[in-house]
């Protein structure tokens, strides 16, 4: 019995400890639970970096950053407005390369497209008012445009602003010799008021007043408005300069207005070689006839004026060539521009000479004090009457 009980003691022992021994090998629940919690945690914390960082370079490969278009390369691709902030932001030292590069752009803008070149200039000068170069380029550009007028009022601005009397001596032959141009332009387009305007205007300055002075007097005289010629060349006939010019064309026009008090028409000839030709109308038909004061009669080329009224039928015409048989016919109206001769008598008869219609004769010059002025290439009339 003793030893039953023993034994079943001894029993109970050793499962004791079996139990206490798989306890402690196996941790209790709620400890397995906060294990796994914090690391979910962890993980989760893992991949929430890993995602904040997956986002942020997804959006570096959407959006790389841009790096800054040079000033040369704005300017190469037309970017003006955009290359003169970056100009105007710019230290004095880079600045000075620009401006060598905007000294390059506008050489080649101006050949190839001077209306954007004209605005692209005149931003940057706002910019830089005293830029000589941008402006001597925008007087260049204005010649170029043959805007005369506005490339002058430049230079002459810069005239105004120099303080060198060698910047001022070559500023001043530069407004005389683009006025020069200039007024050469007006006067073969025949824009005489705006040449007048002009002159008038360029007198009232400091700088070339006798020039602008005796070119207007000049103008008068050609266009014969003698008076008004006459009292600016009074102005200037003891200038240094132009005072022996002035006295000649005082001289020139004197003379002039004595023929014109002697003859009361003056009309221009027409040079052909060694002869000269006079442009005239015969009953509305427009005519050039050589003047040959050897021929007795004005002769017509019977094919020019077919329907006039025949007086004879045979005449016998003494012509520097010999005497001709020709038929003497009468006009209505004999016209050479104001000038109208009424039933003038010309003869008929073939009459073959390039660039000629017939021989204005002696019947024409008999009724006229005339004069004929070879060098200026004038007919001079003045009435017998």
């Amino acid at each position: 019995m003793f030893n039953l009980l023993l034994a079943l003691t001894a029993g109970i022992l050793i499962g004791w400890n079996f139990h206490s021994f798989f306890k402690a090998l196996t941790p209790p629940k709620i400890l397995r639970d906060d294990f796994n919690l914090s690391q979910k945690t962890a993980l989760s914390k893992v991949e929430s970096n890993t995602t904040i960082e997956t986002k942020e370079l997804n959006t570096t490969i959407k959006k790389p950053l841009s790096l800054p278009i040079s000033f040369e390369m704005q300017l190469k691709k037309n970017l003006f407005s955009d290359a003169m902030r970056v100009y105007q932001e710019s230290e004095e030292e880079r600045k000075v390369v620009y401006r060598e590069e905007l000294e390059r752009f506008f050489h080649d803008k101006i050949m190839l497209h001077p209306k954007e070149a004209t605005v692209q200039l005149k931003e940057y000068i706002d910019i830089e008012p005293n830029n000589q170069k941008s402006q001597q380029q925008l007087v260049e550009l204005y010649q170029q445009e043959k805007a005369y007028d506005k490339a002058i009022a430049i230079v002459m601005e810069l005239l105004n602003h120099s303080n060198s009397a060698v910047e001022q001596e070559q500023y001043h032959k530069e407004i005389i010799r683009i006025s020069q141009i200039y007024i050469d332009t007006l006067i073969k387009e025949e824009k005489f008021q705006q040449l007048i305007a002009f002159l008038e205007k360029q007198m009232e300055y400091e700088f070339g007043t006798t020039f602008y002075t005796f070119t207007l007097a000049k103008h008068y005289s050609d266009t014969k408005e003698y008076p008004l010629a006459k009292k600016l060349l009074k102005e200037i006939e003891f200038d240094e300069e132009y005072g022996e010019r002035a006295k000649a064309l005082l001289k020139k026009i004197e003379n002039q207005e004595s023929v014109k008090e002697e003859y009361n028409y003056q009309f221009p000839l027409i040079k052909e070689g060694e002869q000269f030709l006079l442009e005239v109308t015969i009953d509305d038909t427009p005519l050039k006839l050589l003047l040959d004061t050897g021929s007795s009669y004005t002769l017509i080329d019977e094919t020019k004026l077919p329907s006039l009224t025949i007086i004879d039928d045979e005449v016998t015409l003494q012509t520097p060539a010999g005497a001709i048989t020709s038929k003497l016919q009468e006009t209505q109206i004999f016209k050479i521009k104001d000038l109208e001769l009424k039933s003038f008598k010309v003869v008929t008869t073939p009459f073959k000479q390039q660039g000629a219609d017939g021989l204005l004769g002696m019947n024409f010059f008999k009724q006229f004090k005339f004069k004929i002025d070879q060098e200026k290439g004038v007919l001079y009339l003045h009435n017998k009457n």
